[in-house]
């Protein structure tokens, strides 16, 4: 396993919104995932963790994960699958369900979302990178990135200016154990 085994990857606006306060993302429609390398991340993805929330939004959107390693961090115990898919629901505090998770997982575990789960598993100090592409796109309010402080340190590995004016910064978390 390599350093970077958990990934917090996301797109997030200016002002800092992972999307509307609906949830929707309808501000990316106009960046083709194609520009971000997107396909090139999800191959070296072995598992994806994230929320109910996002849970249910990658559910209306049609689930396109196949049979790969879903958790989701849910106490609700009613929530459909798709089929074919292999999703454990688990109801376990997001530090210890990221590391627990993250063990069973041959390749990079994807924190997948929302906001919460970034947060809560930053500041377990769970989270190996967070990397997130910074849209030119100010939506004035939604769901944050951040749901409560996180106080860092976190240390800029990367920065890449897009020519559609996004920029993907790379940040490395401070272990906090």
């Amino acid at each position: 396993m390599t350093e970077d085994d958990v990934v917090a990857m996301l797109a997030v606006t200016l002002d800092g919104y992972v999307s509307r306060p609906d949830g929707t993302v309808d501000y990316l429609e106009k960046y083709p995932i194609e520009e971000f390398d997107f396909d090139g991340f999800v191959a070296g993805v072995g598992g994806l963790i994230m929320g109910r929330t996002s849970y249910e939004q990658l559910l209306d959107w049609g689930w396109t994960w196949g049979d790969r390693p879903t958790m989701v961090l849910t106490s609700r115990t009613d929530l459909a699958i798709p089929d074919g898919a292999n999703i454990t629901f688990a109801n376990t505090p997001t530090g210890e369900a990221i590391r627990a998770f993250s063990e069973a997982t041959p390749k990079r575990l994807w924190v997948f979302g929302g906001g919460r789960v970034v947060t809560d598993g930053l500041r377990a100090g769970a989270i190996d990178t967070l990397d997130i592409t910074v849209m030119p796109e100010a939506i004035g309010s939604g769901i944050p990135l951040f749901t409560d402080p996180y106080d860092g340190p976190m240390t800029l590995e990367q920065a890449v200016p897009f020519p559609n004016g996004a920029v993907r910064l790379v940040y490395k978390p401070e272990r906090r154990l």
